[in-house]
């Protein structure tokens, strides 16, 4: 690898100056080198830069060196300007399109949407034809009989050595054989759900079936996300929380004044403090309130039973965010909103207080919005049920792997006929069409982050006990945890507890 490194013309320029300087390197240093191939020169550049300025230069380049070249000036949000930009919410559409009678032009537009896809950013996809082709002599003999198509699964059976399909797409049907022959085949192929929209190659059996060969899902392609090559603006952070549930007596009011508290700061130690002072926006992934009549049992949890007051409490706590940190939110299951998805804004009728608040911005599910450089997908997280039941080894404690699943197949609710419920739209209003930074959900009640293929995922947990209901359902809830993103990069920069009863020190940022 050091040698791939070295044949760099410019990575070896650049270190022969660095050396001329009579200026050694460490084997750390190396290894960072090694690890951000990609972004080497644009380093050893800035190291380069630093060290014509320096009187008394270092003996060696150590990573703290780095870390001092990107450190970053203390900065006053209160006195920044907000970039927000709200790309997608999809009140509006709902609001001015009729529902169809069914769901026939929603998986239309599915289809097409996620065929296109397909075809543009999956190069082995491309040469797809149509189903009614396949009975075409000329065109499978030029193919040689070797085929792809770009279906939708409309049903999966699984027997002991082969996993059956009927596709179709707008031009016909036929049947896909996946058998035990192809045992990485047969893996990826227990995890593809009905109503997904794949892209198989294979061989055709006769007019009506055909052997899969591979089986290609819309994915995303691998983003460039480099810490250091993204690091040279200021140190901005978003917050990211969900599910608060205020007006359930599970509400962690404690916990929850201690982060109102921090967002002030007027709690922590220096570096939370300093954390703090750099927050300019809380993004916040649904479930504000409780709700009535959302699970049975429910009235018997409530603190609160008038949603109404539900809501005017929510807006007590958020009017202590300090005003120049901008709150976003989308709705959840438990709040006032059309509780099929895609969903609207939250009922004014209802949610009146949180509207009266100037720094409060209220989208419908799913939302992009873009916060400076970063755009951020953001949904509840409904959908998350479906996906862990229909897909082995998912399980609520790793949420983020789940929302990873959604990303593969670039769709925010795949399954269709579950517990997720989805409003028969003209057009499927749930295609991650657009690739965000950062993919922020909730809902599960339990906490996970990941990075895959350069987007930051994250399930942020709650702020509600553990309730009978979740007892009886297994859910173990994580409490009570603030993310902090960097937008300066895109990466999770900590992880606070609040739920400690002691201070909130470094061992308790993550």
């Amino acid at each position: 690898m050091i040698k791939e490194l070295m044949s760099d013309l410019r990575v070896k320029a650049l270190m022969t100056k660095i050396f001329m300087q009579g200026v050694q390197i460490s084997p750390e240093f190396l290894n960072i080198l090694l690890k951000n191939e990609d972004t080497a020169v644009k380093i050893l550049e800035d190291i380069l830069k630093k060290l014509s300025t320096m009187e008394n230069k270092p003996l060696i380049i150590t990573p703290e060196f780095i870390s001092d070249l990107s450190r970053k000036e203390e900065i006053d949000v209160k006195n920044l300007a907000e970039e927000i930009t709200i790309v997608f919410e999809p009140t509006e559409h709902i609001l001015r399109t009729p529902l169809s009678k069914d769901f026939r032009e929603y998986f239309i537009s599915r289809y097409k949407k996620l065929r296109k896809i397909l075809l543009s950013e999956r190069y082995d996809a491309r040469g797809a034809i149509n189903i009614q082709d396949l009975s075409n002599k000329k065109t499978m003999e030029a193919l040689e009989n070797k085929i792809k198509i770009i279906c939708i699964v409309s049903e999966k059976r699984a027997g002991k050595n082969m996993i059956t399909f009927n596709v179709e797409d707008l031009t016909g049907e036929i049947t896909v054989l996946v058998t035990a022959k192809n045992a990485e085949l047969l893996q990826k192929a227990q995890n593809i759900i009905p109503n997904e929209v794949i892209c198989v190659e294979g061989i055709l059996i006769d007019e009506r079936k055909m052997l899969a060969t591979d089986i290609l899902q819309p994915e995303i392609p691998k983003q460039v996300n480099n810490v250091y090559e993204k690091g040279n603006g200021p140190d901005i952070y978003a917050v990211l929380i969900s599910d608060l549930h205020i007006g359930s007596r599970f509400f962690m009011r404690y916990a929850f004044n201690k982060f109102l508290l921090w967002l002030n700061g007027l709690f922590g130690d220096a570096k939370l403090k300093s954390f703090a002072k750099r927050i300019k926006y809380v993004v916040i992934a649904g479930d504000i309130v409780d709700g009535i009549g959302i699970y049975p049992g429910q009235e018997k949890e409530l603190a609160i039973k008038d949603l109404k007051k539900q809501y005017e409490v929510a807006a007590y706590y958020l009017s202590q965010i300090p005003q120049h940190i901008k709150i976003i939110i989308v709705p959840g299951n438990h709040d006032a909103t059309r509780q099929a998805l895609p969903s609207t804004t939250l009922y004014k009728e209802y949610a009146a207080p949180l509207y009266k608040l100037s720094n409060v911005i209220i989208m419908g599910d799913p939302a992009y919005i873009r916060l400076h450089k970063s755009l951020f997908l953001v949904t509840h997280g409904k959908s998350l049920d479906d996906i862990m039941v229909n897909i082995a080894n998912l399980k609520y404690e790793t949420p983020a792997k789940a929302m990873i699943e959604l990303l593969k197949r670039r769709h925010l609710a795949p399954v269709y006929g579950g517990r997720t419920l989805i409003a028969p739209e003209e057009e499927d209003l749930m295609v991650i069409e657009k690739i965000p930074n950062v993919f922020h959900a909730g809902h599960v009640h339990t906490f996970e982050y990941e990075y895959y293929k350069g987007v930051t995922v994250v399930n942020s947990g709650t702020w509600q006990e553990q309730t009978e209901y979740m007892r009886n359902m297994g859910i173990h809830p994580n409490k009570a945890k603030a993310v902090l993103i960097n937008l300066n990069n895109n990466s999770v920069q900590a992880v606070i507890n609040f739920e400690e009863e002691l201070e909130c020190g470094e061992d308790q940022a993550v």
